[in-house]
């Protein structure tokens, strides 16, 4: 299956568990603003902007030339890669509207999906604004692993700049596919008359079914 449509379906099943008035916000799927950095030498470093996402690379470190390490969002995957003896930091981030949930929404929920991680350890963290919101440890040979996390109510009211930082150990490589985040929203409506965002999740969880991503050789 499509992953972030595996990601979707995942959420919309959360959202039946937790009835009629829940909904569900795709901060990134990785389908639109391609990007690449291509990283060279130690201590190289690039950062690339556009309307979806920033998204940042460095070499920190390298026991073993030629360096070789990239950092890309293409064909609905953020995946990066390092040469043997490489270490990277990358970095992306999203500025997140304020109402990007209704006010008043409970139990907000991020999700995301590590596609693929090779046999070396990594790291996650998110920071909203700066400050920690998350922070976790991938196994070395993860393979589709949705992970979920929340947040207090009322720390998006105001939006805010949401930034995810990668690393791992020497030569690490991990891919990810979509992130997004659920949450309840405080209107209750009819229960005999489906939310369009429950309509919406149907149709892209349907039309992901037949969908088949190729990981990268």
């Amino acid at each position: 299956m499509h992953m972030h449509k595996k990601l979707i379906a995942a959420a919309f099943g959360a959202l039946l568990s937790a009835g009629a008035n829940a909904g569900f916000v795709a901060i990134d799927t990785f389908d639109s603003g391609d990007q690449s950095i291509v990283l060279n030498a130690v201590g190289a470093t690039d950062t690339q902007t556009n309307a979806e996402r920033s998204l940042s690379a460095t070499v920190d470190s390298s026991t073993v030339p030629p360096v070789a390490s990239t950092a890309s969002v293409v064909g609905g995957i953020l995946d990066v890669t390092n040469g043997t003896g490489e270490i990277s930091t990358v970095t992306v981030g999203w500025s997140l509207a304020a109402g990007i949930v209704p006010a008043g929404a409970t139990g907000l929920q991020f999700l995301f999906t590590v596609l693929e991680s090779d046999q070396n350890p990594t790291s996650i963290e998110f920071t909203l604004d700066g400050t920690q919101v998350f922070s976790e440890s991938i196994p070395g040979g993860t393979v589709n692993d949705d992970v979920a996390f929340g947040i207090a109510d009322d720390l998006l009211d105001a939006g805010g700049f949401l930034e995810l930082t990668l690393t791992g150990g020497s030569g690490w490589d991990l891919a990810l596919d979509s992130i997004g985040l659920n949450f309840v929203d405080p209107e209750t409506p009819n229960p005999t008359v489906p939310e369009p965002i429950s309509l919406a999740l149907v149709g892209l969880g349907l039309a992901g079914i037949a969908g088949v991503r190729r990981r990268k050789a």
